[in-house]
């Protein structure tokens, strides 16, 4: 994500046309952003107009001179025009399978940077495989149309050869291409979920190119038993309720018994599950509707646990805004699994059933183990049937051990309350990298700077970091 702090006309069509891009290393000197650069007006929904464009990727890096892509990016200049540019922030968004493009994203983290954007730029960059990056439909999988799994392995045959073209570090090679042919100097990097995994990466392979780094709710991509979701879920709901007015005595007791009732009346748990494991992408409140509904439903009045733990009509809406299929791709190419990836889909279900054996039974509480490992909503298996990596392996997202050099700042951001992204994760995270501060957002959940800009604790921090930096 880094490149030359100016580059002609001439220059800049060419990158963006598909030609090469320059290699050169960033200057010093501080970036401007091209107004006359072959970008055309685009509506991302917000009251200042961006300039979207793309340019032309290599699909495989290992194969440059194969398959292109395209990737899509939108730019939007600083606001006061007398004054130059004091720099560019670039933003990437999470999911995976989210386009960082689409409206609310953008409006989302304009609200959080505002006052920021007087005098700095804003480009958002939708990864390969979401937005105007060529979004990836894989049908069955993107309305829900039959069972996942399957669902899974009819994207994999889909996809063929081009299965390994979806990965993290494909994903921060084209944030770079775009970044150099844009003529940028260095740069902020905001990722969010898993955008901070991309960030990571990007950290790990283009840090010369990066002034600054946020990453808000971090991941660290190593646990392929993703152990940190369910406590992180049973300690959110007893933080808040022990916090809250409104809510007294043991939430969490209160939920394991109404699991109980629904394993006594032979009832699925899965919406249960779902609703805990993503509470914290709107927390605290998600869990003090969740207390509410399981009191009611202990007083004999279901209907409010029914309909919020609803998931509503199945499918994942319109694949431009999210790419279900680009989410499973790059999950099952790039996160750590319970069994070796190159194992034939027999050893794989074997060598899983070895691995759930070794979990403690607390681990899945108030759950079953057999319950909890084949749910959807525990996204344990979703990757059995997916293809095994091709020969030489994917490259990791974040390589082994690395550590980041102080070259650059970092702040990291954690939701106290957020099991999606937990505390613990946060931790591990800043411990890549020397020069990094860990800001816990007290009594918040995911990423809650973009779901509350104008109230959550975090966004005046990410303000303050950018300016001082």
């Amino acid at each position: 994500m880094r490149a030359r702090a100016l580059v002609s006309a001439v220059a800049l069509f060419a990158a963006l046309s598909g030609a090469a891009l320059a290699s050169a290393p960033a200057p010093a000197s501080r970036p401007t952003l091209l107004t006359h650069s072959p970008l055309r007006r685009c509506d991302l929904g917000q009251p200042r107009p961006f300039r979207c464009g793309s340019i032309a990727v290599p699909a495989n890096r290992r194969q440059p001179d194969g398959r292109k892509l395209h990737v899509g990016f939108a730019v939007r200049r600083h606001t006061d025009l007398r004054h130059r540019s004091l720099g560019t922030i670039i933003g990437v968004e999470g999911g995976p399978g989210y386009a960082a493009t689409d409206q609310p994203y953008a409006s989302s983290l304009i609200a959080v940077l505002r006052p920021l954007l007087r005098r700095r730029d804003l480009v958002l960059i939708d990864a390969r495989g979401t937005g105007t990056s060529g979004a990836l439909l894989c049908n069955e999988l993107q309305r829900g149309l039959i069972d996942e799994q399957i669902a899974v392995g009819q994207c994999a045959r889909r996809l063929g050869n081009r299965f390994s073209d979806y990965t993290t570090a494909e994903t921060v090679a084209d944030i770079e291409a775009v970044r150099r042919s844009l003529g940028l100097g260095r740069v902020f990097l905001y990722g969010d979920s898993y955008g901070t995994l991309q960030g990571q990466a990007y950290a790990a392979r283009y840090e010369s190119g990066l002034r600054g780094l946020i990453l808000d709710s971090a991941y660290p991509g190593n646990d392929p038993y993703y152990r940190t979701l369910l406590p992180a879920g049973r300690r959110g709901l007893r933080i808040t309720c022990r916090r809250s007015p409104v809510c007294s005595g043991n939430a969490l007791g209160r939920f394991k018994r109404v699991v109980a009732r629904f394993h006594a009346a032979g009832l699925p748990t899965g919406n249960l599950l779902g609703f805990l494991l993503e509470a914290g992408t709107l927390a605290p409140q998600s869990y003090l509707n969740l207390d509410q509904a399981d009191r009611l439903f202990l007083h004999g009045h279901p209907r409010r646990l029914g309909k919020l733990t609803n998931p509503g009509a199945p499918g994942h809406g319109d694949v431009k805004a999210f790419s279900y299929g680009l989410e499973v791709a790059v999950e099952c190419n790039d996160y750590p699994t319970m069994w070796d990836k190159r194992a034939s889909d027999v050893k794989r279900r074997a060598q899983l059933g070895s691995a759930v054996k070794g979990l403690p039974p607390r681990f899945f509480s108030p759950f079953g183990r057999r319950e909890y490992l084949l749910s959807e909503e525990a996204h344990l298996v979703t990757c059995l049937n997916w293809p095994q990596p091709p020969k030489g392996g994917l490259e990791p997202p974040v390589p082994r051990h690395w550590r980041a050099s102080a070259r650059f700042p970092t702040l990291i951001l954690a939701g106290e309350v957020d099991d999606i992204t937990s505390v613990a994760e946060a931790r591990q995270v800043a411990r890549r990298f020397p020069r990094s501060r860990l800001y816990i957002v007290a009594d918040r959940g995911h990423a809650s700077p973009l779901y509350f800009p104008f109230t959550s604790p975090g966004t005046p921090v990410i303000r303050n970091f950018i300016r001082r930096h």
